[in-house]
Order: structure tokens, then sequence, then C-alpha cells
């Protein structure tokens, strides 16, 4: 697991399923260029029903957050 290897997209990624897996709870206190073999390791690790499940979160936040910047209004104040 390299992760000069991992695109942008694949560490977002990561990322979101490390928020996720921290409130269940779990932790990662591992220096920062650890991190992502961390996370990986630690998916490795859950039942396969675990990681579908936790890909379909991952799935949804990730389109929440590719959607929300067009949802935004241009402008906030009301005249």
């Amino acid at each position: 697991m390299s992760t000069k290897a991992l695109p942008e997209r694949a560490k977002h990624r990561l990322r979101l399923a490390a928020g996720l897996l921290r409130s269940e709870g779990h932790t990662f206190d591992v220096p920062r260029d650890e991190f992502y073999d961390q996370v990986q390791k630690a998916l490795a690790g859950l039942s396969a029903e675990r990681q579908a499940r936790l890909k379909s979160l991952v799935d949804w936040v990730e389109v929440y957050d590719n959607a929300l910047p067009s949802q935004v209004p241009t402008s906030s104040k009301r005249s």
C-alpha cells in the first residue's frame, strides 16, 4: 500500500472513511505519512458487510460534497 501511488480522489475517500470510522470509535494515532496506509489496513480488517456499508456511506458523502458547491447561492445577502 503506497501512498504516493494514490490519486487525490482516493486520498479524499480514505479521509472520508477515516472520519466515519472515527465516529465509531476507531483512532488513527500515526504520523501523517503513515495515515493512508493505516486507514487502508483498518478497512481491510473489516468484515465484507461492514466494508460494503462503509463504502456506501463514503459514496454518499462524496456525491453530497460534490453537489454542495453548486447548491450554494452566489450571495447570501438578501436585499
